[in-house]
């Protein structure tokens, strides 16, 4: 039986900061998106980084989408007052999912960011 690969430091830090890096892409149109792709593809090989770009990947597509979805019902006056706290709930959740995918990571350890849709398997 083969034995895994062990991490290195240099797996730890690109998963690490495969969680981290859509907090620049924000500031980019789907930049939060984009470069989790681009690590995911262009990216160290390893299992592990791998593993830790399609979660985060999948985190930002799904919070992306949720973030359109609020945007929609914001859109009406009703939909405003529900938004506006369920916006900042899920800028809450969308900060701390990352921090956790990034600690987890630096440990050497997994993470599964809560309510996101699986699109990368």
């Amino acid at each position: 039986m083969e034995q895994p690969t062990p991490l290195t430091d240099a797996d730890r830090t690109w998963a690490a900061v495969v969680h981290l890096a859509p907090l620049v892409g924000y500031f980019i149109l789907i930049g939060q998106i984009l470069l989790p792709l681009a690590i995911l593809l262009w990216g160290p090989k390893s299992a592990f980084v791998q593993a830790h770009a399609k979660e985060s990947l999948n985190g930002q597509i799904s919070y992306t989408l949720y973030g359109l979805a609020l945007l929609l019902l914001a859109m009406t006056v009703v939909g405003l007052v529900i938004a506006v706290p369920l916006a900042f709930a899920l800028v809450v959740l969308v900060l701390w999912n990352m921090l956790q995918g990034a600690l987890a990571a630096g440990r050497g350890g997994t993470y599964a960011y809560v309510l996101i849709l699986r699109l990368v398997p």
